[in-house]
């Protein structure tokens, strides 16, 4: 596999951990695979079997597409915004995505904390 796919997809895998709070030897414990290894594939050092990527999306609820290609789901960007993004080249497209999360973990967070201080 070429090294910056590799380091792409590990990037992508390491932000969905963080995102669910999950230190990597959690992670790894509930992938089955060591936290050694979940490192070097967050690092782009190496690849994962497709086994391996199976039990990381059916566990996490992590889309493959998203893994693998960066595409964000659909239900979170409308067809221009995807199309757009899809045509940035490297490093922009990442960049565009870390920020559409970003904005996206903002307005969950808020959205939550709203909720919680109503319910009192």
């Amino acid at each position: 596999m070429e090294e910056n796919i590799m380091l792409q997809i590990g990037k992508r895998l390491r932000r969905q951990r963080e995102k669910m709070n999950l230190v990597r030897e959690e992670f790894a414990e509930k992938a089955g695979i060591s936290p050694q290894f979940l490192a070097e594939i967050e690092n782009g050092k190496k690849g994962m079997s497709v086994s391996t990527l199976y039990k990381i999306c059916m566990n996490f609820n992590i889309s493959a597409d998203y893994l693998l290609f960066g595409h964000l789901s659909s239900e979170e960007l409308s067809d221009t915004a995807k199309e757009t993004i899809h045509l940035l080249p490297e490093p922009y497209r990442s960049y565009t995505e870390d920020i559409i999360e970003i904005v996206n973990n903002i307005i969950l967070e808020s959205q939550s904390n709203y909720k919680k201080d109503n319910k009192s």
